[in-house]
């Protein structure tokens, strides 16, 4: 049984991603991000469409936060508890002169908390995402890099292995990324649509095919035959997936419900992806904008029996 793959091919693999070159253009935000947090922050990555965006003017910027602690950049009140309990924080940023105005939505999370998130758990939220291409936009020392890489790397062993538990399958080695991709999605709140995991794979090709090849042939009830990959019956596990989607619903409905209380006209967010989520529409009142934290509990009560959550 090959319980401990050898990592080391799959580790340069997501080095030699974080160092591909970010768009052009977003330093006003990592500037006003360095000055935010100042030496508790330790790296930026970027992941999300415009990673690959010829302008990010044209969308909204994904960030990741890697900082050192939660008390260095949130004191000692409930946002660094509620950033333990339940990572990440989610924050807004705009940043840049009004006629190039750059938007982006930053995530927090410690780099010893991102380490433990990445390597597995019932929550795909980390170790789905984190597999997936992204770069290092910042870093504090050079050999963060290597630190990301390797959280990476067991984040897409992780994944593999949960793909495998999808059951039997001879798939290539872009449709085994789609078929786990497919299934990770239906962890989100809103499912998204038919066709959207192959378009995912098929903007970075390279990258998941390479993926494949040093990795799959690795994992236990997976074959290589020829150029595709034959999942072993013996490996399914179907009832792992089914408590990985309520579980993971139910801690992205939690997220959201967070972040009313850490974005920028939190609630009128949290309003509008609800609506878009789960196809709840609120108005928010004034009332709901001053304690914004007090209603995403009556937000959450109306979610429970919409029945958003099975």
């Amino acid at each position: 049984m090959n319980d401990r793959p050898k990592l080391d091919a799959v580790i340069e693999h997501m080095r030699l991603d974080l160092a591909q070159p970010p768009p052009a253009g977003i330093e006003p935000l990592l500037d006003s991000l360095r000055q935010r947090y100042g030496d508790a922050l330790d790296a930026v990555l970027l992941y999300g469409s415009t990673r690959r965006s010829a302008d990010p003017r044209d969308g909204l910027v994904d960030l990741l936060l890697l900082v050192r602690s939660y008390r260095e950049v949130h004191g000692r009140g409930a946002t660094a508890l509620f950033n333990r309990l339940l990572p990440p924080n989610v924050y807004y940023l705009e940043a840049g002169p009004e006629q190039a105005r750059l938007r982006c939505k930053y995530i927090v999370i410690s780099f010893e908390h991102f380490t433990r998130r990445t390597a597995g758990g019932l929550d795909s939220y980390f170790w789905a995402r984190f597999t997936q291409p992204c770069r290092l936009v910042w870093s504090r020392a050079a050999g963060i890099i290597e630190q990301v890489a390797t959280c990476r790397a067991r984040a897409a062993l992780v994944y593999a292995r949960e793909g495998a538990a999808l059951g039997p399958g001879r798939l290539d080695a872009l449709g085994f990324w789609q078929r786990v991709i497919r299934a990770s999605y239906g962890c989100e709140l809103r499912p998204e649509p038919p066709g959207a995991a192959a378009a995912l794979i098929e903007r970075d090709p390279e990258f998941w095919t390479g993926l494949s090849q040093l990795l799959l042939p690795q994992l236990d009830g997976v074959a290589r035959r020829g150029e595709d990959f034959e999942v072993d019956p013996r490996m399914a596990a179907p009832l792992r997936w089914t408590r990985r989607r309520i579980w993971g619903r139910s801690m992205n409905v939690l997220r959201l419900l967070k972040a009313a209380g850490t974005f920028a006209n939190g609630i009128d967010y949290l309003c509008w992806k609800l609506e878009r989520h789960a196809g709840i529409r609120v108005e928010p009142t004034e009332r709901m904008r001053r304690y914004p934290r007090l209603a995403s509990w009556g937000l959450l009560f109306r979610l429970i029996r919409s029945g958003a959550l099975r």
